[in-house]
């Protein structure tokens, strides 16, 4: 198995606890503003108001997923609300589009305070890599909005139009009392409908008058009934008053309700009259967007709000000035669900890198040493013990005897290897004894060394000690059987020492560098997350194998003198 790739160390999290961080760092408002705005917008010539709210609640959760191996899919609920004050429709001068977008952020490093750490950074996101996956709030612009904007355009213009003696009130209800006669009209108030004719949409409007034609000796209540095209943009709907029809079946129709030979001359004469009124209305513009308009609006406005933003979501910690962690490099494995982040690269470039494989498990934390360093720190602590040894030998002196060792290999291995069930340092040598009256037997010996833990774990530390552990050491000498009984005791004795020499050295060596006292050496995410939590990893186990070393472990993360476990007892794992 690949632990670490071309680096020397690597910690993978769940999905889960990178979700939980998520949600942590979410909270924090220099990280990700809840409230923007408002900023002006101008839709088709209309000056618009903008503001947008980030959600991340119970009732709209934001939430995340593996995109591919630099991505992380982002699935944020989203309130834009589009403030348009002199909309002719009331019901429309505010209008709140909830959207739930997909946005990818791509993991990447960035120094802070002379440090690397890991996060995403969303300032490469474009309109185009927006995904606006649900959408809702779009009004559906009907007759009744442009019925409802001439009530209100209404009482900006004449209600009353005069040419020589003759009168025209226009009517609208009961919003101007002060015309004489006062409304009986049918209708009583302003009408608006949508009609298709031929491939054009038209508003028809049907309003209430009174005629008054003294030289006729005419009174009578009616109506006018016109026609005018509509006009939808992606972000308006517009229909100018003024402008008839081109189609003769569309022009002007007066109708009065009292008889007279005279109606179609009245008719005729109030025609004049009844342009210029109409023509007050003016041109009537609602912000009326359309789904692939407000798509487009909320893609540019998200992709405004998303670029300037990144979170962290690893910062390397070491105790131990001699180990520093340094250059970490993320890589996503989608199909388990699992962020790998390595750290101190040990050969190549950038452009060599590549992921490693999933040592995770069922665990939510693991932190990997790989074989290479491994071996590395094993070499460092046989030379500082035993200078010399395979390389000319390492003289061994106790009051038991003395001895020469001649060569000392510890050597990673797996579960099943040298008949043993559980990975361990598989320890071979070879030595000279030197036992005065007795000639010098050499001696080779091999066995395995085990690698215990013991856990200490309270509310709020969570540490752990490494103890090494000899197994069976089987050993084998040149003189004869005569002499056995006498040797192997004192080659024995001498052996056992030199072997926990090494265990103490390389284990020991090990566990300061890699995990002893977790809390104080290597901590494998970092312990606070930009403020909002203290985030504390608690690694519980070890495992050996020829692939380097393997702890896995579990999160602690307190929020609120919460711990993480209590909040998955509850069901409330940090999130919204």
């Amino acid at each position: 198995m690949n632990l670490t790739s071309n680096f020397d160390f690597c910690v993978e999290l769940g999905i889960n606890p990178v979700k939980a961080i998520f949600h942590l760092a979410f909270k924090h408002e220099d990280l990700f503003p809840h409230n923007v705005g408002p900023f002006a917008r101008n839709l088709s010539g209309q000056a618009v108001q903008v503001t947008v709210r980030v959600l991340d609640d119970n009732d709209s959760p934001a939430d995340l997923s593996f995109q591919d191996a630099k991505h992380i899919r982002f699935s944020i609920p989203f309130e834009l609300t589009a403030q348009t004050p002199d909309a002719p429709d009331p019901s429309l001068s505010q209008i709140t589009l909830k959207v739930r977008a997909e946005i990818p952020g791509a993991l990447t490093s960035w120094v802070v305070d002379s440090a690397d750490q890991l996060g995403v950074d969303f300032s490469g996101v474009a309109a185009a890599d927006v995904n606006i996956a649900t959408l809702e709030g779009l009004p559906a612009i009907n007759a009744d909005n442009f019925a409802a904007a001439i009530h209100t355009r209404y009482a900006a213009i004449p209600h009353v139009y005069s040419f020589g003696d003759n009168v025209l009130l226009l009517y609208d209800g009961n919003r101007d009392l002060t015309l004489n006669p006062a409304n009986a009209a049918t209708p009583f108030e302003i009408q608006a409908a949508l009609e298709t004719h031929g491939a054009q949409e038209y508003l028809k409007i049907t309003a209430p008058i009174h005629v008054h034609v003294p030289l006729a000796f005419y009174d009578s209540y009616g109506r006018v009934i016109f026609w005018r095209a509509v006009t939808r943009t992606d972000s308006t709907i517009s229909v100018d008053m003024a402008l008839s029809p081109s189609d003769p079946a569309l022009t002007n129709q007066v109708e009065l309700d009292a008889p007279s030979p005279a109606k179609p001359l009245i008719t005729a004469q109030l025609t004049p009259m009844l342009s210029g009124a109409l023509a007050g209305f003016g041109t009537l513009t609602e912000p009326g967007f359309s789904e692939s308009g407000a798509r487009e609006l909320l893609r540019n406005e998200i992709a405004d709000y998303m670029k300037s933003r990144r979170f962290p979501v690893y910062t390397p910690k070491s105790g131990d000035p001699e180990v520093p962690l340094a250059t970490p490099v993320g890589f996503l494995l989608p199909s388990d669900g699992v962020l790998a982040i390595l750290m101190n690269r040990r050969t190549g470039s950038a452009a060599d890198d590549f992921a490693p494989d999933n040592f995770l498990g069922a665990h939510q934390v693991a932190l990997a040493v790989g074989r290479a360093k491994v071996d590395e720190i094993i070499a460092s602590a046989i030379n500082d013990e035993f200078p010399g040894v395979n390389d000319g030998g390492f003289e061994v002196h106790n009051e038991e005897g003395d001895a020469t060792l001649y060569k000392l290999a510890v050597t990673p291995s797996d579960p099943g290897t040298h008949d043993q069930s559980e990975g361990h340092l598989w320890t071979t040598g070879e030595a000279e004894v030197h036992i005065d009256c007795w000639p010098d037997p050499d001696v080779s010996f091999d066995g395995p060394i085990f690698l215990r833990v013991q856990l200490t774990e309270t509310d709020t530390e969570c540490s752990m000690e490494i103890q090494p552990e000899v197994g069976d050491f089987d050993f084998d000498q040149s003189c004869c059987d005569v002499f056995l009984d006498l040797i192997i005791p004192i080659v024995g004795w001498i052996m056992l020492a030199i072997v926990e020499s090494t265990i103490d050295e390389v284990g020991g060596e090990l566990a300061e560098e890699i995990a002893g006292e977790q809390g104080h050496m290597i901590q494998p995410i970092p312990p606070v997350v930009e403020g909002v939590a203290d985030v504390q990893s608690c690694l519980q186990d070890l495992k050996v194998s020829s692939d380097g070393i393997v702890f896995p472990g579990k999160l602690r993360v307190r929020r609120d003198g919460t711990s993480f476990e209590d909040l998955a007892d509850s069901g409330d794992l940090p999130r919204p």
